[in-house]
Formats: structure tokens, sequence, C-alpha cells
């Protein structure tokens, strides 16, 4: 059998300081128990040394064991009780210790106990209660022997409970805080992430605010220079009638009149009229060009502002990419480094598609727009491709692939615009599509263009637009939406 327990006069506070030392290097709740039940075991030498818990059941308590510590040659006594002690929960919830000296304990006592305890000759339990009000109590037990509790035991583990006391409210306060600190930084990443919706959707309303207005200054424009526009090409051909009729009669006059008065020839040779007769057609007819040059662009104007159709309805792509191109003409003249930008067109057949025109062509406009920015410190044959092609496979985002969508194997457009320019590295590509994101130095990019773009395809059109690029190869957008739309079906 184990050695008696020792009296020493500095056991009190030995077990304190192992235990205050060992709690104190954790503050989680199953370690203080558990180092608590070990140290009393370990210094009182008791053949069991048990944790109990006692929790409220409707209008009684409940005793549960929950640590345990103990000889290795006895069994586990850690078990939930059969019944409900109403002494020991009365004791433990009063605050009053509990001894039991007997060498043999009643039935009715017994029948309170787990199962192996039937052979317990001494017990000694001292309660505790926490600032939280919870019930709890340090139960010794003597099985090989019967024991009489000390004073001096009796005050031993009192001193140790108070400790432990203590520290389980330490522990409490510790869990209350970090549950705190844990509910505070969700409530932060909350409001971070609310924050940046919130930014995100304030800047995609002045966005969409800045392509509205610019729409209607595009139509109004379109349609200021329209009038004028119509007014001279109705008239250039009558003036183009009146100046051939002059000159027929100046040449009748010629053939009937050879020789003219001296004031007559010498004005003819000042003003050089042989030329003006030769070159005032030519000029007509160059008017007339560029009346139709001016003509092409408000249509192009008017039809890239579209305000004046329906939300949803069927389109010519290739009219929309020409319109953009058109708009863009001027800077793919001339790069930064002074190239001219070639474009290349490959348009395969296609039928109209059931789409927003206006919020197309904003893509349109900003992918070209990038393409151009990405070749304008190209020196070498500065190119921008645009093809298209008619699908029956849609091609699937990583995401859309990931939640498996319901995408039909309808007819799809897929779009490619490709530059030659530096391309993007893995990391830029990976936050290509990120709102705010842009490679631009300052007050040269938003950082919305393509995050804009990217919702107007994938979520008003039920589309794809996927990027591919690598440093040195340039950069390729594919742009995919259905033939028929969706929203129209509906």
């Amino acid at each position: 059998p184990p050695a008696a327990p020792t009296t020493a006069l500095n056991q009190q506070e030995l077990i304190l300081f192992n235990l205050a030392n060992q709690i104190r290097n954790s503050l989680n709740l199953d370690t203080i128990l558990q180092t608590a039940v070990n140290e009393i075991h370990r210094f009182l030498q008791v053949d069991y040394c048990h944790f109990l818990w006692c929790l409220p059941d409707q209008a009684d308590f409940q005793l549960i064991m929950t640590h345990e510590a103990k000889w290795e040659h006895l069994p586990s006594l850690n078990a939930n009780f059969q019944a409900q002690d109403h002494e020991i929960a009365d004791h433990i919830t009063r605050s009053q210790i509990w001894c039991r000296d007997d060498a043999i304990m009643g039935a009715e006592v017994l029948n309170q106990l787990p199962k192996g305890y039937a052979g317990v000759r001494s017990q000694l339990l001292v309660p505790l209660k926490t600032h939280a009000g919870q019930f709890g109590a340090i139960l010794c037990s003597y099985q090989s022997q019967a024991h009489s509790w000390t004073t001096r035991e009796t005050q031993i583990l009192q001193a140790v409970t108070n400790h432990l006391a203590i520290a389980l409210d330490q522990a409490e306060m510790f869990a209350a805080t970090r549950a705190t600190a844990l509910a505070a930084q969700t409530q932060a990443q909350y409001l971070a992430e609310a924050l940046q919706k919130l930014q995100q959707t304030q800047a995609q309303l002045i966005q969409h605010e800045k392509m509205s207005s610019l729409g209607q200054l595009v139509a109004g424009v379109a349609h200021e220079i329209n009038n004028p526009v119509n007014f001279i090409s109705g008239n250039i051909t009558y003036a183009a009638d009146y100046i051939n009729d002059v000159l027929s009669v100046l040449a009748l006059y010629r053939e009937h009149y050879p020789e003219p008065i001296e004031p007559i020839q010498t004005l003819a040779e000042t003003i050089d009229l042989d030329f003006i007769a030769t070159d005032l057609p030519r000029l007509v007819s160059s008017m007339k060009i560029g009346v139709e040059r001016i003509y092409q662009i408000v249509l192009s104007l008017r039809n890239f502002s579209r305000l004046d159709e329906a939300e949803m309805k069927p389109v010519d792509i290739h009219e929309g990419l020409e319109n953009t191109l058109m708009i863009l003409q001027n800077r793919l003249k001339r790069n930064q480094a002074g190239v001219a930008i070639n474009v290349e067109r490959e348009y395969q057949t296609l039928p109209l598609v059931e789409c927003s025109a206006g919020q197309l062509n904003q893509v349109f406009m900003n992918l070209l727009g990038n393409a151009i920015d990405a070749l304008d410190e190209v020196f070498e044959s500065p190119t921008i491709a645009v093809t298209t092609e008619l699908v029956h496979a849609p091609i699937l985002t990583h995401a859309q692939a990931a939640n498996d969508l319901d995408h039909e194997p309808a007819q799809h457009v897929l779009i490619r615009i490709r530059d030659n320019g530096c391309g993007m590295t893995e990391a830029v590509l990976q936050k290509v599509f990120n709102p705010f994101f842009t490679t631009k130095p300052v007050g040269k990019g938003t950082g919305l263009g393509l995050s804009i773009s990217y919702q107007i395809i994938v979520d008003k059109h039920q589309g794809s637009l996927i990027c591919q690029s690598q440093p040195g190869s340039g950069t390729e957008f594919n742009i995919q939406i259905p033939v028929r739309s969706k929203t129209m079906k509906s």
C-alpha cells in the first residue's frame, strides 16, 4: 500500500506553490482542473482525487465527475453519478465541507456513488464557487484503508480549493476575454468587409454614373453634330451641281470668246482660273468624303451610347467592336513610342446576340483601351488582334466550374482581344479582376474597368471573361456570352 501522507509544516505552501506555478503556464480550464487533482493526489497521497461539477438540472442539481487522479493499480472511477446525491449537492451549493470517516458507509450513500465506489472507506469533499456562480468540489477518497481526516489536511485542501477557485475565475475571465476579442475581431473583419463592399459599390456607382453621363454626352454631341452634318450632306450635292453648271458656262464662254478683254485675262491669270476649274470638282468630292466620314463617326457615337435602345435586344457584335475601334482611332494612330498600332480583324459570321449593347460596348472600350495602354512602349509592330467565332461548348471560369453552374450547351459567341505587349506575371494575373487593383501609375486608372467588365459579362450576361497572359508574351482576354439571353427567355 502507498505511504501515509506527510505532515511537513510547509506542505500547504508547497502544494500551493506547485499548483500556482503549473497553472500559471496555462489558463485552460481542463488543464487547471487536471493539474489541481494531480497535485492534491501527489501531496496528500490519497487513493483517489476527483473534481466534481454540481450542475443545475431543472429543479435539482446533478453531480458530474470530470477530472481524476489515482494510483495506477486502482480502477478509474471517472464517471457520472448514477443518482442525485442530495446531501453532497446541498453541501456543495452551501459551500460546506463534507467528510466521511466511517469504515463502512451506509447503503444510502453507496447507492449515490459511481460503480466501483463500493470499497471506498473514507472521503473528504471541499466545495468551491466561482464568480460566475458555478459550483464545484474537490473529492478525496481512500479505498484501501480507513482514514480519519485531520484538521491539517482539511486546511490544506481548503487552501488549495480557494486557490483553485481563483484560478478558475481567471480561466473564465480569460475565456470571456478571448471570446470578446474574437467577437470584436469578427465584427471588425465584418465591418472591414462591409466597408470594402461599400467602397466598391460607391466606386461602381460613380463609374456607372460617369459612363451614363458620358453616354448622354456622346448622344447629345452626336445629335447636335448630326443636324449640321445632315444640312451640309444634303446641300453639298446641290453645290456640286451648281459648280458644275458654272464651270460649264465658263467653258462655253471660253469657247465662244477665246480672246477676253485685258482685265478678265489679267484676273484669270492672277487667280489661276485653269487650276480652279480643274481642282474645284475634286475639292467638292473631298468635302463629300469628309462629310460622309463625319456622318460615320456620329453614327458610331450614337450606336456606342445605345441610349435609345432597350435593355436587352439582338445586337450585331461586329458593329459594336467597329464602333469602339472608330472612337479609339486617334489613339491607334500613334502610341507613346510614336508608332501606329495595327489592328488585325478576323471575324466569323455571327448571328445577332441578345445582350445589353451599351454595357457590352463598355466592356469593349475597357479591354481595347487596356490593350492600347499595354502597347504604349512597344516600338516594333504593336498589334491588337480581334477575333470572333461561334462556339457550342461554353468555357467556364474556375469559379463557375467549382460551383457547377447550369450552362446549357447552346450557341455562344467567343470574342478574343489579344495584344503583343509585355504581358503579366502570375501574381498580377490572379488579381486582375479585383476591384481597385491596377498596375497603372497613380491618376491613370481607377482599378474598376476590368472588375466592372467582369460583372457585366458574368453576372449580367451569364457568360465568362478569362484573361490569359505570360510575361513577354502579351495578353489575351476571352469574352464568351450566350447568343440567347437567359433574361429574355424568362
